[in-house]
């Protein structure tokens, strides 16, 4: 007898300087999920970036005293 299907999710995060967007790192890291499970197996990719430098902003909204 099959077992039923479960929904299984991988979290990751990793640094990087690469000059490569983000966009790009996601996309070959999807296309690697995808050829170990099947690419109608993928139910959702995402990909999200937050910067680890504070910038300095220019303009925008100031601090409330």
């Amino acid at each position: 007898m099959a077992s039923d299907p479960v929904l299984v999710r991988v979290e990751l995060n990793f640094r990087s300087t690469e000059d490569e967007s983000a966009e790009a790192l996601g996309d070959r890291i999807r296309e690697a999920v995808a050829s170990i499970v099947g690419r109608e197996a993928l139910e959702d990719f995402r990909v999200r970036t937050l910067p680890l430098v504070e910038r300095k902003s220019k303009g925008g909204l100031r601090p409330v005293d």
